[in-house]
C-alpha cells in the first residue's frame, strides 16, 4: 500500500508538471496568435485590391501575352505544401499531409513534384522518397516578407523556366480560432476568369486603359507583386491557422491534466483512508491482544 501511495504522488507531481509546461505553451501560442492575425487582418485588404486590380486588367493580360498566364498543357505539376517546423498543434500539421497524399497518389507516374514550406511537411515526405524541389524551414512561425519573396520567386523561376507546368498551394485558411480550414488553390498559371470574378459585376464592363510606360512594364511590376503578396498572405494564414492550433491542443492538453489530476488525487486520498484505516485495525487488534494476555 505504501508503494501504491508512493507510485500515485509521483504521478501527480508529473502531471502538476506537465500541466505547466502545457500551460505556458498556450499562454505563448495565445500571443504568437494576436500579432499573427493582426499581420493577416492587415495585409488581406492590399491582396484582396491587388486581386481586384488584376481582375478588371484581365482583357488586356490576356491580349498581352504574358508568359505567366499561359495556359500549357501540364506534363509536370507543382504542389507547395505549408506545414509548420513544429509540432504539438493538434491536426494542423496531418490534415494538410494527409490531403497532399491523396493528390500525390493520384498521380502514378510521379510527374508532380513538391516544394515543401515547413519541417514537418519535408520529413514526412522525404522519408517516402518523394521528389521535393526545394524545402523552407525553420522559420519559427514568424511571418518574413523575404521568406516571401525567395519562395514566390522560386517558384516563378521554376514555371518560366519550363520545369513545371501549373502550380497549386496547399495551405490552411485562418476562418477564426476555432475554425481553420486546409485549402488546395491553383496558383501558377494565372487564371484570367478567377481573377475576373474578384471585380464586382457592376465594375466588369470592359474599359480601354491607357498604358504608360507599356502594357509589358506594368504587368512586369504588377504580377511579381501580386504573386509575392499572395505568397505573403498564405504563409500568414498558414502561420495564424498553426498558432491557433496550437493554442487549443494545449488548452484540452490543459483540461485534461486537471482531469487527471482530479482523478488521481481521489484515488490517492482513497488509497490513503485505507491506509489509515488498516493501521488503526491492526493498532486495535494489538491493544486486543495485549488486553488478552495479561
Amino acid at each position: 500500500m505504501a508503494e501504491s501511495l508512493k507510485s500515485l504522488r509521483r504521478r501527480v507531481r508529473s502531471i502538476k508538471s506537465t500541466k505547466q509546461i502545457t500551460r505556458a505553451m498556450e499562454m505563448v501560442s495565445a500571443a504568437k496568435l494576436r500579432r499573427a492575425q493582426s499581420a493577416l487582418l492587415a495585409a488581406r485588404p492590399y491582396i484582396q485590391n491587388l486581386e481586384i486590380m488584376l481582375g478588371r486588367l484581365a482583357p488586356a493580360a490576356q491580349s498581352s501575352g504574358h508568359p505567366l498566364f499561359a495556359q500549357r498543357n501540364v506534363k509536370r505539376s507543382t504542389i507547395v505544401l505549408f506545414t509548420a517546423d513544429r509540432g504539438l498543434c493538434g491536426s494542423y500539421n496531418a490534415n494538410l499531409i494527409r490531403i497532399a497524399e491523396t493528390h500525390l497518389k493520384q498521380d502514378t507516374h510521379q510527374r508532380t513534384e513538391l516544394i515543401c514550406v515547413g519541417k514537418r511537411g519535408f520529413e514526412y515526405f522525404s522519408r517516402r522518397a518523394w521528389p521535393i524541389a526545394a524545402e523552407f524551414t525553420d522559420m519559427g512561425g514568424v511571418l518574413n516578407s523575404e521568406t516571401a519573396a525567395k519562395i514566390s520567386t522560386f517558384i516563378t523561376d521554376r514555371f518560366l523556366e519550363g520545369k513545371t507546368d501549373e502550380v497549386h498551394l496547399l495551405y490552411t485558411n485562418f476562418i477564426s480560432a476555432a475554425n481553420c480550414k486546409p485549402t488546395f488553390e491553383k496558383f501558377l498559371s494565372l487564371d484570367y476568369d478567377a481573377l475576373s470574378q474578384k471585380v464586382d459585376p457592376a465594375d466588369r464592363a470592359s474599359m480601354d486603359y491607357i498604358f504608360e510606360p507599356s502594357e509589358q512594364g506594368i504587368f512586369e511590376q504588377l504580377i511579381p507583386a501580386y504573386l509575392f503578396a499572395k505568397l505573403y498572405i498564405v504563409l500568414a494564414e498558414g502561420f495564424t491557422s498553426e498558432h491557433s492550433s496550437r493554442m487549443l491542443a494545449m488548452n484540452n492538453a490543459t483540461k485534461s491534466c486537471d482531469e487527471m489530476i482530479s482523478t488521481l488525487t481521489l484515488s490517492l486520498n482513497k488509497a490513503r483512508q485505507s491506509s489509515i484505516t488498516n493501521d488503526l485495525l491492526d493498532i486495535v487488534g494489538g491493544a486486543e491482544a495485549l488486553q488478552k494476555g495479561s
